[in-house]
């Protein structure tokens, strides 16, 4: 995350090199007021699925029984309606369609999510430093507004550099971190 942060300040201080010589005074104020405010909602949201990944690691809750699948499959067959004995010529036998459908209702019970699951998920995205990024995006953005400052190409241009910037961030990692062994 560290990293990410580095990159988001070169990110600013680019832009504020781009903009300061080039545009007035509004155009610099709303690029830097939306870069840093959408710079401070990527970092909170990084942030908080960070914490919710490591918790989860460390409940124990990491769902083991699909490990054996790959990702292809997953795409390709997400519910494991075409299993080995189907691929490799096996005997299948001939199901009535209540029946298929009866099996399938069971299957989605299984794995069906409590509320209490769904609400313990739900919780990092109501993270305080969301929210506040959030407060701090907004209340930006009626700042910029009410002193007739706000340069809204600027500020909605500023708005998706740091989003790609995460973007790009990311897909380099998972590029390094796939290439060493």
């Amino acid at each position: 995350m560290g990293r990410l942060f580095l990159l988001l300040v070169a990110g600013a201080l680019v832009l504020l090199a781009l903009t300061v010589p080039l545009a007035g005074r509004s155009v610099v104020l709303s690029a830097q007021v939306g870069y840093w405010s959408a710079a401070l909602v990527v970092l909170a949201s990084f942030g908080s699925y960070s914490r919710m990944v490591r918790r989860r690691l460390e409940a124990g809750m990491v769902a083991d029984e699909e490990a054996d699948r790959d990702v292809i499959d997953k795409l390709e067959d997400p519910f494991g309606l075409y299993d080995e004995e189907e691929a490799s010529g096996g005997p299948v036998e001939k199901k009535s369609i209540r029946e298929t459908i009866r099996e399938e209702k069971a299957r989605m019970k299984k794995h069906r999510r409590s509320p209490l699951a769904t609400a313990r998920d739900a919780v990092p995205a109501f993270s305080p430093w969301r929210l506040g990024a959030y407060g701090v995006l907004v209340l930006g953005f009626f700042l910029l507004r009410d002193r007739q400052l706000l340069h809204l190409g600027a500020y909605l241009a500023s708005l998706a550099l740091p989003i790609v910037l995460a973007v790009w961030f990311l897909l380099t990692t998972e590029a390094r971190c796939a290439e060493s062994p």
